[in-house]
């Protein structure tokens, strides 16, 4: 089972780029601050993911829209999935 299946919490950010400043240095910049996380599992061509702790996928999410809006992106898609069986997400009862 691949880890990312095993994590806590996803992060699926798709880089929205601009016609500003060029739109491959744009999603370059999100996938050069993802790869520097440590947490990144996958990239497609605008997309990356991020995959592990809550905390540190949070962080590293963050990140990584701060580096592809510097950059000069019109935006960024986020989708973040937390693990069913993941401790901190079960209902307590």
């Amino acid at each position: 089972m691949p880890g990312y299946e095993r994590a806590e919490l996803t992060a699926e950010l798709k880089v929205l780029p601009s016609g500003e400043g060029g739109s491959r240095g744009q999603i370059e910049a999100a996938k050069t601050a993802a790869g520097e996380t440590g947490l990144a599992h996958e990239a497609g061509p605008e997309t990356m993911v991020l995959a592990g702790g809550r905390r540190e996928v949070l962080d590293a999410a963050t990140r990584v829209v701060e580096a592809a809006l510097d950059a000069g992106a019109g935006g960024v898609e986020l989708k973040i999935e937390a693990q069913g069986d993941a401790p901190r997400f079960r209902e307590q009862g």
